[in-house]
């Protein structure tokens, strides 16, 4: 039986459109592949930020948190290298590592393209580039590189390199990483003054109870006597209680101790 030209038109347009299986609508076939395609783009990003966001709620930021980090900023965009390097002296130290790359505890001098990226202000912006010194192999034209600043208040505080054959990103991809490494900008800046924070509160447990209340009392300006006077005890156990207090905190002088006094918290 031969075929209506109708029913070839409607077998063609068939064809080349399908039926969104949410909405019912019919669209291409074109249009089917790249809804799908920013679909499974989403559905990725919503995986690296809930990872993300999920391991910093509940677990803050801990030692192995850079390459747990990098493993997944790593699988969203399916690179084969990458690392995450923190900025402390000048220099960049490697704290997460994924393929052939320098290893974890690597300090790389914070010269040339590092130096122009991480300077203040540093720019929101992912960069592309190739042939950084991170890498323990020799990259080919097939290989590219994208180098992302972590910052806060535009302030450097490290960088993530990500690199792999033909890696290329699209505007959606390197706008989630900047925003990716804004949060670790700030995450690395809240454990960097966690970290100041418990090693202070170290060193003052190794004071007696009554040579902290000499130190809390340092930022009020008041002399040994008055000091005295306010504690019931001599001036010159108050003397003798600052000198060991300047011996114990490492610190100069009488004002240098009411400075850290005062930058725990101590107001008195």
């Amino acid at each position: 039986m031969q075929q209506k030209s109708t029913d070839i038109g409607i077998s063609v347009y068939t064809e080349r459109h399908i039926q969104h299986p949410n909405t019912g609508i019919m669209e291409s076939a074109r249009e089917f592949r790249l809804n799908n395609r920013e679909s499974q783009a989403k559905e990725a990003q919503v995986r690296l930020f809930n990872g993300l966001g999920a391991t910093l709620f509940e677990d803050g930021w801990k030692i192995d948190s850079p390459q747990y980090f990098l493993d997944l900023i790593a699988a969203y965009i399916a690179a084969e290298h990458g690392i995450i390097a923190t900025e402390s002296a000048g220099k960049l130290n490697i704290v997460a590592t994924k393929g052939q790359t320098l290893p974890q505890g690597t300090r790389v001098p914070m010269l040339g393209i590092f130096a122009t990226l991480l300077k203040y202000p540093v720019k929101f912006k992912a960069h592309q580039y190739q042939g950084s010194m991170f890498w323990t192999y020799t990259p080919s034209d097939m290989d590219q590189e994208y180098l992302i600043p972590i910052a806060i208040g535009q302030q450097s505080m490290g960088l993530i390199v990500l690199s792999g054959q033909n890696l290329q990103l699209t505007p959606h991809e390197l706008i989630t990483l900047q925003s990716i490494s804004g949060i670790l900008g700030l995450a690395l800046k809240q454990a960097s003054s966690m970290s100041t924070e418990d090693k202070d509160l170290t060193v003052i447990e190794r004071l007696t109870p009554r040579e902290r209340e000499v130190f809390a009392l340092l930022p009020s300006g008041l002399s040994n006597r008055e000091l005295a006077a306010k504690l019931g005890i001599s001036a010159g156990t108050v003397k003798i209680h600052v000198e060991r207090v300047l011996s114990k905190l490492n610190l100069r002088d009488r004002t240098q101790a009411a400075v850290k006094a005062y930058e725990l918290g101590y107001r008195a």
